[in-house]
C-alpha cells in the first residue's frame, strides 16, 4: 500500500500570508509547543476564543488574532495617541497636555541629586558603583 506525500511533510499554517509552509519535523514540534502553551495559557485567562477545528490557524501572537476574546471584567488596554485624538477631536487645546513647570522642575532637581550620588559612590566605591550600573543595564 502506498503511504501518502501529505502525511509525511510537516506543515504549519501561516496566518499572515494564509499559507501552509513546510518545516522540518524538529521546527513543527518546537512550534506546537510554544503556540500549544501560548493558546493554552491564554485560553486559561478567558482571552482566546478560538475553536478546536480552528486551533491550527494559532500562530501565538494574540493581539492580531481574529479568535481573541476579552473577558468583560478584564481592564481595557488606553492608548496615549487614542486619547489625544479623542480629546482633539472634542476641543483641548495641545497646550493642555504640556507638564506643568514645577513638575518639570522637581524632575531635574531629582536628577540633580541622583547624579551626585552615583558620583560620591563611583568616587568611594568604585566596585559598586559597577555592580550597580550593571543592575541598572539589566544585567545580574
Amino acid at each position: 500500500m502506498k503511504t501518502n506525500e501529505n502525511q509525511t511533510t510537516s506543515t504549519i499554517y501561516y496566518r499572515p500570508l494564509k499559507q501552509w509552509i513546510e518545516v522540518t519535523p524538529e521546527q513543527k514540534r518546537d512550534w506546537e509547543r510554544f503556540v500549544g502553551t501560548t493558546r493554552k495559557a491564554k485560553q486559561r485567562a478567558g482571552a482566546c476564543c478560538i475553536p478546536y477545528k480552528k486551533s491550527y490557524k494559532c500562530d501565538g501572537l494574540c493581539d492580531t488574532c481574529e479568535f481573541r476574546c476579552i473577558p468583560k471584567d478584564a481592564p481595557q488596554h488606553l492608548s496615549i495617541d487614542t486619547e489625544m485624538e479623542n480629546a482633539y477631536e472634542n476641543g483641548v487645546s495641545r497646550t493642555s497636555f504640556l507638564a506643568d513647570s514645577k513638575l518639570t522642575t522637581e524632575i531635574d532637581i531629582d536628577a540633580l541629586i541622583l547624579n551626585g550620588l552615583l558620583t560620591e559612590l563611583q568616587s568611594s566605591d568604585p566596585e559598586s558603583y559597577e555592580i550597580l550600573m550593571a543592575i541598572a543595564d539589566g544585567l545580574s
